[in-house]
């Protein structure tokens, strides 16, 4: 299966009408206590970097099966794995992406 992406307007694009679109984002310290609220996450990627994680998202949402993940370790001098089409420098973080069902935006502000 091939997509069509219209690079030139990203206004009314079909995943956009459900309001379904939905992700979450944790932030975890070193002891794997969850710090979301108190944290700020930046991701910088290359133009490459940009195209290579956003082909292989759209692969793996082509082949969601909730609960798969994929783990993206930084690269080091013994091991530089590209995972979801990226390599993390080496101080970066571990990044974890995942297949998970949320609910529609508007469900998480309803009283």
């Amino acid at each position: 299966m091939n997509y069509l992406i219209d690079l030139e307007n990203d206004e009314n694009d079909d995943f956009e009408r459900l309001a379904d679109n939905v992700g979450v984002l944790q932030v975890f310290d070193s002891n794997g206590n969850e710090i979301t609220k108190s944290s700020k996450v930046s991701l910088f990627l290359s133009k490459n970097a940009l195209i290579g994680l956003g082909t292989e998202l759209i692969r793996l949402a082509h082949n969601y099966k909730e609960g798969k993940h994929h783990h993206i370790d930084p690269a080091s001098k013994e091991m530089m794995v590209q995972t979801l089409g990226v390599f993390l420098t080496p101080d970066s973080c571990e990044l974890i992406v995942g297949c998970s069902d949320e609910k529609v935006i508007d469900d998480y502000f309803k009283d």
